[in-house]
């Protein structure tokens, strides 16, 4: 019932306007734990950060993500699940909407397949 997944990624680029090339690297991991008949119910986290250049911006920023939750699969369509989540913005210039942004706090959601 347990699980693991990761993502390790980094991409570099510019656009047509631009004479040099930014870099953006990502780095996440999930572990997810599977349990009871069927495993119907699960427990997992969830770590993501993602830190580059912004065009125009001197220095790199960064978002990073916490997230922890639980979930039971009512039936094999219907999912209830709960998370906590804390997300923050990091070195965004102050004129920059992202600047200080951040969410922090529980969610709660029903999923219907089809």
């Amino acid at each position: 019932g347990l699980e693991l997944f990761g993502v390790v990624e980094k991409a570099s680029g510019r656009t047509k306007a631009e004479s040099e090339e930014r870099e953006w690297t990502q780095y996440a991991g999930d572990v997810v734990y599977r349990f009871l008949q069927d495993e119907n119910a699960y427990l997992g986290a969830r770590y993501n950060i993602v830190r580059g250049e912004l065009a125009g911006v001197a220095n790199a920023v960064e978002a990073k993500r916490v997230q922890i939750g639980a979930g039971w699969f009512v039936t094999p369509n219907v999912l209830l699940k709960a998370e906590y989540v804390r997300q923050t913005y990091n070195d965004f210039p102050t004129t920059d909407i992202r600047s200080g942004g951040k969410f922090d706090g529980f969610m709660i959601e029903g999923v219907v397949a089809f």
